[in-house]
């Protein structure tokens, strides 16, 4: 006769459900608190902080470099077919490294927090900034012709130059380099390679003194006199062609 009492085993639901808030709890990511009450509702929380987890950087709360390219290429898409340009403006923070060696990773940690929340203090409702890297960051500029990228980007730019943060008895005074281009409808470019571009342009602010915007200034850009005299108070720079 088959014995009908063997314990059945752990329903693999709830080992998942284990490990899904092992990755939360390791990621430093709020634990959703589990009644019992509901059931759905429990695991339709988990499910959502994933989802969160799987687009933002754990550190920052920026989106990720993987969502950053998704939401680049979509504007891109939308520059090649309505003619509108979209910026994109990168952020790298001057002599980072020497803050990691100097003052440890954990200060370090929170001035990539501050450069953050500066970010989502100085930017439009439909921009989107990510982390991409170590210390570096971007802005992706939605609507912005070349004026108006230049404009927007000034102004952010100003905010971290300095961003001054205060670490125990330590004023940190830093500064960022950045470097900023566009799409342009009549040049078909994948995201990698704008942000490439970006990238050329951010190492020419680094090659030219450090805590400058770099960018190429397209003909056709009118910057009026008060944003002229604002760029040079801020020590910015746009050549006609480029390096």
């Amino acid at each position: 006769m088959r014995e009908m009492n063997k314990q059945s085993p752990e329903p693999k639901n709830s080992l998942d459900l284990t490990m899904a808030l092992r990755v939360l709890q390791n990621a430093g990511r709020q634990i959703p608190q589990l009644t019992g009450n509901d059931a759905d509702i429990e695991v339709q929380s988990i499910i959502d902080a994933l989802c969160d987890l799987s687009i933002h950087d754990g550190l920052t709360g920026l989106v990720n470099a993987t969502f950053f390219h998704a939401v680049l290429a979509r504007e891109i898409e939308r520059n090649l077919r309505t003619g509108r340009a979209c910026g994109l403006m990168v952020i790298d923070i001057d002599h980072f490294k020497s803050i990691n060696d100097t003052y440890g990773h954990n200060t370090g940690d929170v001035v990539l927090q501050s450069v953050a929340a500066r970010m989502k203090n100085s930017m439009r409702r439909m921009d989107t900034a990510a982390r991409i890297g170590g210390e570096e960051f971007a802005i992706i500029l939605p609507e912005c012709d070349p004026a108006d990228a230049i404009h927007a980007a000034s102004r952010i730019h100003s905010m971290f130059n300095p961003l001054v943060i205060p670490i125990g008895q330590t004023i940190l005074q830093l500064t960022a380099s950045a470097g900023l281009v566009w799409t342009n409808s009549n040049m078909p470019i994948n995201s990698i390679a704008l942000v490439s571009m970006a990238d050329q342009e951010m190492y020419r602010a680094k090659r030219s003194g450090r805590a400058r915007l770099c960018y190429t200034q397209p003909e056709s850009t009118v910057i009026s006199q008060t944003e002229r005299s604002a760029l040079m108070a801020l020590k910015l720079e746009g050549n006609a062609h480029g390096r």
